[in-house]
Parts: structure tokens; sequence; C-alpha cells
């Protein structure tokens, strides 16, 4: 079957564009946990899904490996960090939107290994692109970092170890597409066909400096495989590993559903919202005393030194006060001033009496400062898109529904919940899911208050606050105690 080709290749190019432009494959923040690896931006990780998985019975990409961690979660969480761009290669790209990473689909009806690294190479942002199958647990970060910073100049960059190639864990140039097409018009199928007729550099791995060979690709095919790989992670001590936890915790992803997300999945009221907001905001909610304000301590910290702008806005069902009885402020409000503030060189603050709590539209419309985001703690009646704080030891369930949550935070797991779901301290990883999600949903939609129509949560200043739609409804949820 000949790649792409008219209709063909202008859609799956446009779908392509679609994933490798704008915010989806924005650049990953550099954080401690990745400073130092040379390659980040040079080379884009491509996670190869796999096909039918005949042998297996099941979806292995989704079968827990260990502790609730799938196996694709587990190749994700050990690699993705030290990597610039990240994207998974599928042939059924709605069964992985629940991982946070951008999906592109096989560019070709045939089946095989080859159009799966054809695919990647072609959807790649960067020249260069590691192929990693998502049924091979046992690569090293050690192993990766030699084939990304050995690959530079070469077409493909594979290891070997004898007369055995491993072209599910090599690195593909974007200068070997031309080849790649040819040989696929030829019929050809195996990938390690492609190596003579291309330019191949082999990093021979049979010395043993990286581990046993057997080992180290092993694949995941079969249950005997997958009970042999848990007994592996166990002995080996790897479920210990701080770089190895689960992505969403959706150990049950066999059943495909995707999660409310994407900007078509969200209800109405949220999409908008989104829509008329001039700023991204996301509502952090919970019941009381679940930890939400631990939680934004932590995110809002991480985020700022990103180098977010970050502005925060805290619910209070009870009632507040701002002003010490006896200051000047407070004696003149309580003479009858509607409106009082008090301004020194370094803050200033107007404080409003009103008849009616003003709408989260009404409130955020008041922000004229450049900033990023705004982060609400509380507003859960409100129609900000959401993401749930849970402690297990305050209640076992959400309070949330599906249609208006991007993930959640707790130390309990929610698997019938399609959303990404963090550990309480994982202050990194909840600010990765606000880069990942929120700033693309909000430059998906082009909202009335923006000037310039591009809402992609630069931190540039460039979208200010226009005139908003007031009197937002509120809906009618159970009385309990949240906020």
């Amino acid at each position: 079957m000949p790649p792409l080709h008219g209709r063909e290749a202008e859609g799956y190019h446009s779908l392509v564009e679609q994933c490798t432009s704008g915010t989806r494959y924005q650049e990953r923040p550099t954080t401690s946990s990745n400073q130092g690896s040379a390659f980040r931006s040079g080379v884009s990780l491509a996670v190869q899904a796999g096909g039918a998985s005949q042998r297996m019975g099941h979806d292995k990409a989704f079968l827990d490996l260990v502790g609730g961690v799938d196996l694709i979660e587990w190749v994700l969480k050990r690699h993705a960090p030290a990597f610039s761009h990240v994207f998974i290669v599928a042939n059924n790209p709605g069964r992985f939107r629940h991982l946070g990473v951008p999906v592109v689909t096989d560019a070709l009806s045939i089946r095989g290994s080859a159009v799966g690294v054809y695919t990647a190479i072609l959807a790649s942002p960067t020249d260069r692109v590691l192929c990693l199958a998502c049924d091979m647990p046992f690569v090293t970060p050690d192993l990766v970092r030699h084939l990304v910073t050995g690959s530079e100049g070469h077409g493909v960059y594979v290891p070997r170890h004898g007369s055995y190639f491993q072209p599910m864990c090599a690195v593909y140039s974007k200068s070997v597409l031309g080849g790649f097409e040819l040989f696929l018009d030829e019929g050809h199928l195996r990938i390690d066909s492609l190596y003579a007729r291309v330019d191949t550099e082999y990093l021979d791995v049979g010395d043993g400096r990286f581990g046993d060979p057997d080992s180290l690709f092993m694949n995941v095919n079969t249950p005997a495989d997958l009970e042999n790989a848990r007994r592996r992670v166990q002995a080996d001590g790897l479920i210990l590993s701080d770089d190895v936890v689960p992505l969403s915790h959706a150990s049950g992803a066999q059943g495909g559903a995707e999660v409310p997300r994407d900007v078509g999945t969200l209800s109405p009221r949220i999409q908008d919202f989104v829509a008329r907001s001039p700023i991204p905001v996301v509502s952090f909610v919970g019941k009381k005393k679940s930890g939400k304000t631990t939680v934004l301590m932590g995110v809002i910290q991480e985020l700022c030194r990103r180098g977010r702008r970050i502005a925060v806005l805290k619910h209070d069902t009870h009632g507040f006060d701002i002003d010490i009885p006896g200051t000047d402020s407070y004696v003149l409000r309580e003479a009858g001033a509607v409106v009082t503030g008090i301004s020194s060189p370094d803050k200033y603050v107007w404080v409003h009496s009103t008849s009616e709590e003003p709408s989260l539209d009404q409130l955020v419309a008041q922000i004229t400062e450049p900033v990023d985001l705004l982060i609400t703690e509380g507003f859960k009646r409100q129609d900000a898109p959401k993401i749930e704080v849970s402690r297990r030891e305050r209640s076992t369930t959400l309070i949330a529904e599906d249609d208006e949550l991007l993930g959640i935070v707790s130390d309990q797991r929610f698997p019938e919940r399609r959303v990404p779901q963090l550990d309480l301290g994982d202050f990194r990883g909840i600010a990765d899911l606000v880069e990942r999600e929120v700033f693309p949903l909000y430059a998906s939609l082009t909202p009335a208050g923006r000037g310039d129509g591009s809402g992609d949560g630069s931190g540039d200043g460039s979208s200010r606050q226009g005139e908003q739609k007031a009197g937002q409804a509120r809906r009618d949820v159970p009385e309990e105690a949240v906020v």
C-alpha cells in the first residue's frame, strides 16, 4: 500500500500539524528531575502503543504491571521527563487520551511496527525521534541516554546484539523518510530490512555494559511474560523507584472510554465559561479539610518557579473581614462607605460591600494585572474547569462531576473516573497537569474578552479583560461540607 497519497496524505498531515503546532506540543518545562539532560530539546519520544495483542488476549498497554501502574504508564514515567516532546502512536487514539499525552493515529491502515515508526517520524516535532515500545519495561534511562546522544548525524541509531536488532528501541531521523516511503511502497513491513537501505549506525550492547540484552529488551507479549515482568520489578526493587508512579492510575483503561478533558467532552456550561473567560481559570475544589490549601501552596510555588504569573482567589462561604477593628479603613467602612481601599508602595486592596455575591465571571473581570492563570480555591458551584482534592480520612467520595473535572489529587484512587490522578504531595506533577491541560483548553476556544484571541497563557500580558456576562446561574447541589 503506498504511503500517503492524495486526500489520505492531506488528511494525515493536517492531523500531524494539529498535534505538533501550538500548545499540545509545547516544550516541557525543565525541572530538577530532568536538569542536565542535554538531549531534551533535540529529540522527541514516541511511545508505540502496539497492535492487537493477540498473544496476550488483552490490550497489553493497559495491563497492570505493578501497584496500579500500567505498562504504558511505566514507560512514560520512566523516560518522558528527559524529553521536551512526548507523544503516543496508536491505531485507536481515544483509548490513550486519559494519559494526558498527545496521541497520533497510524499514518497507514495496514498494520505493522514499521507503520508505527513511520508515523512517529512524520509526526515528530523534532528532527530525531526515539521510538520505544510500550511493552518493553526494562529499557534503562542509561541506554536511552546513550541512544539519544549517539544518534546525532545518523538516519537510524539502533541497538544490536549478535544478529539481533531492536527497532522498537531506536532513534530515527526525518532524513530517512524518503527511503522509508520507498521501502513501504515496495510492500516491505519488517523494519530491520530498512537498515541496509538508509544511513544506519549500530549501538552494540552484547558486551553487557547496559545489562543482559535479553532482560533489557524483554517484551511483554503473553500472560507468562507479564508474570515474569512483575516478579522482576519486585525482585529488582523498581517498584520503590521515585520516577515510576502512575500517571493516572487508570489501570482499568481497557474499556477505552475517553475522559472529559477534551473540550468537546466537557459540560456545555464549562465550555461556555472557558470561551468567555479573558484568562485561564481552574478551580481546586473538595470537601473541607481535604488539604486544598496545602496542595495549592506547593503547586503555586512550582508554577511560579517556572516563570508563571499566578492569581489566586479564595472562596469563603461564611463571610470574611480583612479590616482590623479600630483601623481607619474599618472605621470609614462602618461609617457607611460601600467601597473602601488602602494602598501602600508594595500593595493595595479594595473592599466592596455587596448585597449579593458576584459570579466568578464578574470576579475574573476585575483582574487587570497581566497574569497567566487564575487559580481558585473553592467555587465548586461555578463553571470553571476543576481539579478535585480528596483525602481518604475525610471522605471516599468526590463532589465534582466527570464532565467538569480535569484531574484528581488524592491519597486514594477512583478507577471509575477517567481523568489523571496524582498524589497529594506531587506538586510537580500537578503543575504539569495544569500546564498540559488548562492552557491548551483555553487556547482551543476564542473568548470574547481576549483582544488578540490567542489565549496561549504565555505570560506576556497581551490578553486583557473585557466586559463579562454577569449573573451566571449556579447549579443546585446537595448541601454538604464543601466549598
